[in-house]
């Protein structure tokens, strides 16, 4: 199935674009989608990813535009032509 996955912020360097048509299996989750990533990844310490290699809780998910809120909801489903966007923790006021 066809996703596109956006990345903002200083997490665009982890992918190396903005944006990405993705072409995942039937039923991968948002945490197995991000997992994934990892093995891309050069350094997976850094950027969304902690020392051991997995995705931050703080990280800001949203799916087709609603945050799925990743530490309670990692096994959300992903469906065809959904729109995945990764945003860095936000803080200051």
């Amino acid at each position: 199935m066809k996703v596109v996955f956006r990345t903002f912020a200083d997490f665009r360097e982890v992918i190396g674009a903005r944006e990405q048509e993705l072409s995942l299996p039937e039923g991968e989750t948002v945490g197995g989608l991000l997992k994934g990533l990892r093995k891309g990844h050069p350094r997976p310490q850094e950027k969304p990813f902690d020392a051991s290699g997995d995705v931050k809780t703080s990280i800001i998910i949203l799916k087709n535009g609603r945050n799925i809120e990743f530490r309670q909801h990692p096994d959300t489903i992903i469906a065809t032509d959904d729109a995945i966007s990764v945003f860095p923790p936000v803080a200051g006021g």
